[in-house]
């Protein structure tokens, strides 16, 4: 899960073929220029929403997405990838969500080991959860394809959103507290 934007900044240049010094050379800056931009020191300003969006395009993430989509309380689901799929795809899609499933269930028990979840669990946990839904929305939109039904006809309606954070106890948590 990408929560921050340092942190897309940071897997974007990871995926860039030659690394955060490639991405600063294809964004036409220094290393240094980079730098300055990315932790806005020596009076610099922070990157361009375009700059933002070319890191993004030069890497083939989609991390800039998913830190807004984070942001925001919404799961990125790939659609793009179902448009045309046959049931080998979906076989594949199906095993994707249920090794997503097994690597929660299996964090989970890890985590309630000793009876209290920290913030360190509580963030792999949720990305983990993140993970299985991606791939359990992907499955059903690949399914409804296979079928005939095509997302782009706005025929499959999906609404997933977490507008409130809510603790274990039914607390609802402020934006602050999290």
């Amino acid at each position: 899960m990408v929560d921050t934007i340092n942190t897309a900044i940071r897997l974007m240049c990871k995926a860039h073929k030659a690394g955060r010094l490639g991405m600063a050379d294809d964004l036409g800056m220094t290393i240094d220029q980079f730098h300055n931009h990315m932790y806005r020191k020596c009076g610099s300003r922070f990157f361009t929403l375009d700059e933002l969006q070319t890191m993004e395009d030069l890497s083939g993430t989609a991390c800039l997405a998913e830190y807004f989509a984070t942001r925001h309380g919404k799961l990125l689901v790939d659609v793009s990838a179902v448009k045309e799929v046959d049931k080998v795809d979906l076989y594949d899609i199906e095993l994707k969500a249920s090794a997503a499933a097994g690597e929660l269930a299996i964090a989970k028990i890890a985590a309630a080991s000793d009876g209290v979840i920290d913030c360190h669990e509580r963030k792999t946990l949720s990305a983990l959860f993140h993970k299985k839904m991606r791939h359990q929305i992907h499955g059903f939109l690949g399914f409804m394809a296979l079928y005939g039904v095509g997302v782009a006809e706005h025929s499959v309606d999906m609404f997933v959103t977490n507008a409130r954070k809510i603790d274990a106890s039914g607390v609802q948590i402020e934006a602050q507290d999290i």
